[in-house]
């Protein structure tokens, strides 16, 4: 007995049959766009990412960030504090070169002096020593006006004499070349001048030459 019954058309096995694994696998999988190469490797391997592998990116305190206006504020102190450091030795240069200037000044007019004084002393003799001259009152006159001028000179510089007749000796000031024994004097008393000595204000020109007396 022939089976009557007609055999079904065959379905189409490619559409019909499940596709397996091995299959799946083989299919190429298109990239992920928008994404960065680091997210696309995760997600082609397929990986998981675990929470302590991201790394803390999340910004710095702000109070360990020094804000724009404090380093202003430190800059403008830097930069005052060494103008104040120049002006300070900027005065103290001009105080130390003045110094200097008024002590070269002294000294100038110190060696000036003492080098005019044995002048003086010339003067002073020759007014003391008598003359022979035709006209001595002549000679004595231009003398003694070349004497005033040069004497009122040294008085404007500040050039003072001396006192030693009749003062008591002092080591300071005056310079004892004879020591005589004497009943009118007391001990220690100037008795005669050999050398008169001078002061430039408060300091010594010359110590005076004199004879002092002791009892």
């Amino acid at each position: 007995m022939t089976d009557n019954v007609n055999p079904k058309e065959p379905k189409d096995i490619e559409s019909t049959a499940p596709i397996s694994n091995a299959e799946t696998n083989n299919v190429p999988t298109e990239p992920v766009t928008g994404l960065d190469s680091s997210q696309q490797t995760m997600t082609e391997n397929n990986s998981t990412v675990e929470p302590n592998d991201i790394e803390d990116d999340k910004p710095e305190s702000t109070s360990d960030i020094p804000s724009s206006n404090s380093e202003l504020l430190a800059e403008r102190d830097k930069y005052l504090d060494q103008l104040q450091r120049k002006i300070a030795e900027f005065d103290n240069y001009k105080r130390r070169t003045k110094s200097e200037r008024q002590q070269q000044s002294a000294r100038a007019t110190i060696q000036l002096i003492t080098e005019i004084l044995p002048v003086l002393d010339d003067f002073e003799r020759a007014l003391e020593t008598a003359t022979d001259t035709e006209q001595p009152d002549a000679y004595r006159t231009g003398i003694e006006q070349i004497y005033r001028k040069l004497t009122e000179l040294l008085k404007k510089r500040g050039v003072a004499p001396i006192e030693t007749i009749g003062k008591a000796f002092d080591p300071n000031f005056h310079e004892a070349v004879v020591h005589e024994e004497s009943d009118d004097h007391q001990d220690g008393e100037i008795i005669e001048e050999y050398r008169r000595g001078y002061m430039l204000g408060s300091d010594l020109l010359r110590a005076s030459m004199v004879r002092v007396a002791k009892a």
